[in-house]
């Protein structure tokens, strides 16, 4: 039998779990957000009716720690309106904002290439470094130290057909990254627009200078390092 003490203990913390807000979780983030129909929604917003076809996302990670993610987004109908700048501008900011993006977009632009819509922006907050390696870590959410929440920035999920990260000059892809392909210098998801692609809520990419000795080893260490 617990004594009184134990079944007081018991309540106490079975109370502090009731009365603790959950925090829900953040919604999904697309790395992608102009490859979902969140670009259908604001085009349509502004009169205009899309039809998407194929859809790629590509991050260039600088040395300096700078991205450069370059989306392109093929359009079956529709691109003849996105020929006039301010309307093609509108819809990709409103695009945008109704996504939650998995960068935080800087200096955006937009153009057509043919009947391909082309967005770019800059992010300067996606990657850290350590010990010579460098950690891209867009896609790693974080969640809440406390035990009784269950909170935490929404899982990155592809959002295009395809999204490849690919690592600065001279340096290497370092480790595995679940239902990615993996090359020399480049990580690729393949995905969708719905959601369903998400990508693991611990990926951090490591980039490792490619003449540096026991480069598993410097990234297991930078990894180690940056999660505290």
């Amino acid at each position: 039998m617990p004594s009184v003490r134990q079944l007081v203990l018991v309540v106490i913390v079975l109370s502090f779990a009731v009365t603790v807000p959950a925090a829900a979780r953040a919604p999904p983030r697309a790395a992608c957000g102009v490859c979902t129909d969140a670009l259908d929604t604001a085009a349509a917003e502004n009169g205009i009716t899309l039809e998407r076809e194929q859809s790629a996302m590509t991050v260039d990670v600088a040395e300096n720690g700078s991205t450069r993610w370059t989306a392109r987004v093929a359009l079956a109908a529709g691109a003849d309106r996105l020929t006039n700048d301010t309307l093609r501008s509108n819809v990709v900011a409103d695009a945008m904002e109704q996504t939650y993006a998995a960068a935080t977009p800087e200096n955006v632009s937009s153009h057509l290439d043919g009947n391909t819509l082309v967005v770019t922006y800059r992010d300067t907050d996606a990657v850290t470094s350590e010990s010579d390696v460098l950690l891209f870590t867009s896609f790693h959410a974080s969640s809440p130290v406390n035990p009784f929440l269950i909170g935490g920035e929404g899982t990155a999920y592809v959002g295009a057909d395809e999204l490849t990260v690919r690592a600065p000059d001279g340096y290497a892809v370092q480790g595995g990254y679940g239902d990615a392909t993996t090359t020399t210098d480049t990580v690729r998801w393949s995905g969708d627009a719905a959601g369903e692609s998400s990508i693991d809520r611990s990926t951090t990419i490591a980039f490792v200078r490619e003449d540096t000795w026991f480069p598993g080893v410097r990234a297991s260490f930078a990894r180690l390092v940056t999660s505290f």
